[in-house]
């Protein structure tokens, strides 16, 4: 589904990701596993063009992202972010955020679908958004990325602000996701342990190179 070759990016002066090269499957979880400043959340960037690489390709299908429309390629690779972000409004209006922008046509039934699937209730939708707790706020940021239907979801580091036991509710959710729906993830986790029990690739980087890559069954 994805492929990266000899992807290059460099950031004040220096090189950040330096020929990293490798292949996300669908249907997959694939972790990007490394210690901190290693380049993890700079080649998620690039992947759905959030910065642009300087030099190597990437495929998404078969097809150069260079050669897509950068809307029409978010919505297909969705980012997720560390910290999750909420806009102002209720959730239903977070939710309904990147359709609009996408133009996309969303139901009532749609967005209760999607509260539910994420483990909150339907009143939620119309609780302001600000006054969640973070690991509600997570689940909301992953149902606003699921609400398009995208075939990639990135996320980076969706658990580092979390306490253990969120932390087990969005791992949870991940499997569920990619188990029932058959979603593919490429996800940055500073965790070892963490990527050991989610992944079923894990790509190793260290100094902005890939150091290894290991399927773990």
């Amino acid at each position: 589904m994805l492929e990266v070759r000899n992807l290059v990016k460099k950031l004040g002066g220096r090189t950040v990701l330096q020929s990293v090269s490798f292949e996300v499957d669908r249907g997959e979880i694939a972790i990007i596993n490394g210690p901190s400043g290693s380049g993890k959340s700079t080649l998620l960037r690039c992947l759905n063009r959030l910065i642009e690489p300087d030099s190597g390709e990437i495929y998404f299908e078969g097809k150069s992202i260079l050669d897509m429309d950068v809307l029409s390629l978010r919505r297909l690779l969705v980012f997720v972010p560390q910290v999750p972000v909420m806009f102002d409004g209720t959730v239903r209006d977070n939710l309904l955020f990147a359709p609009r922008i996408h133009n996309l046509d969303v139901s009532d039934e749609d967005l209760e679908r999607i509260i539910r699937y994420v483990g909150l209730p339907v009143d939620y939708l119309e609780k302001p958004a600000h006054e969640l707790s973070v690991g509600e706020q997570q689940r909301v940021s992953i149902a606003r990325a699921m609400i398009l239907k995208p075939k990639l979801l990135l996320m980076d580091e969706p658990t580092s602000h979390l306490d253990p036991e969120n932390t087990v509710l969005i791992e949870d959710l991940i499997r569920k996701f990619n188990t029932e729906l058959e979603m593919t993830f490429l996800i940055v986790s500073h965790s070892e342990e963490q990527s050991k029990r989610l992944g079923h690739k894990i790509i190793y980087i260290e100094d902005g190179r890939v150091k290894w890559v290991e399927v773990n069954n």
